[in-house]
């Protein structure tokens, strides 16, 4: 049997297509996410048959190729045909491996076309938890450690996966891995200065006031300084309102290098983002004791 039929060539090819999808998903592109992630989880699911028995690969109806996975008869490598994504995954909940999906299931129906996802669609932006949850199960019947083929992209899955975490972490968690990947991505072969890649800091804060909603009482102050990003460490531009006992809280976080933007005082909070000091000059300002 040649070697693009191999565990190997299969986990590779998986790999490629995971990230990929994952690059997709940031940009967004949920349209090629969802293409993707399909592939991803196709290929790793024939490396898992392959593993088990290499005749699992085989057609139905097909005896020239159960003959050739078997290893007595030779076809043509452009001939060689295997079994397509719905039925791997058949076959591998027939055998144990996978449990019934139906997320999974939805995702690979988008992958062949059968559910089409636009551009805007939250169809396929929800799919990341299907994507990882069913990629580490089936690298754990190969024992390929989750990191390895994951990299870079490894803690924004594994948050996808907690499910003692609750829906606004995962999704913050992986928005700012796709920030900061996306910094990386952009950044990568530029002639800047080491500090400039790394982390620029601008000493001290600039801020300005504006109008909260109409309705609402009071301003908001915008707080730009520090190193407040959760995604880059690079300064960012917050937004506070005052609050109830006579404090401050963040309600919004943009950060101009690597275009993460937290919409909500929940998301910050998610993020764990450090405004400790960006929060103590807007409170100052607030209350006029800035100077």
């Amino acid at each position: 049997m040649d070697r693009s039929l191999s565990v190997e060539s299969f986990y590779q090819g998986a790999k490629k297509a995971a990230h990929k999808a994952m690059d997709d998903h940031g940009r967004p592109e949920y349209d090629e996410f969802a293409l993707h992630a399909g592939i991803a989880v196709e290929k790793l699911a024939k490396a898992v048959l392959v593993s088990k028995n290499p005749v699992y690969l085989v057609e139905a109806r097909s005896e020239d190729m159960l003959l050739h996975f078997g290893g007595h008869l030779q076809v043509d490598e452009k001939k060689v045909r295997t079994v397509g994504a719905k039925e791997a995954i058949t076959r591998l909940r027939k055998i144990g491996v996978l449990k019934a999906d139906t997320d999974l299931d939805l995702l690979i129906e988008m992958r062949n076309g059968a559910v089409h996802a636009a551009p805007d669609s939250t169809l396929a932006k929800g799919m990341i938890s299907p994507l990882a949850r069913t990629i580490e199960t089936l690298l754990g019947e190969i024992l390929r450690p989750l990191d390895d083929f994951w990299g870079r992209w490894t803690k924004a899955v594994e948050a996808a996966v907690d499910e003692q975490r609750d829906a606004v972490f995962q999704d913050v968690q992986l928005r700012i891995s796709q920030a900061r990947h996306r910094l990386e991505d952009r950044l990568e072969g530029l002639p800047l200065p080491v500090e400039m890649r790394s982390r620029p800091r601008t000493p001290g804060f600039t801020f300005f006031f504006g109008t909260m909603d109409p309705e609402a009482d009071g301003d908001l102050i915008s707080v730009t300084g520090g190193a407040g990003c959760p995604a880059c460490g690079r300064e960012a531009q917050v937004v506070v309102e005052p609050s109830s006992d006579n404090g401050a809280v963040a309600v919004d976080l943009t950060c101009r290098w690597c275009h993460l933007h937290l919409k909500s005082p929940d998301e910050i909070e998610a993020s764990g983002a450090d405004l400790d000091t960006s929060l103590e000059v807007a409170q100052a300002a607030l209350h006029g004791d800035y100077d």
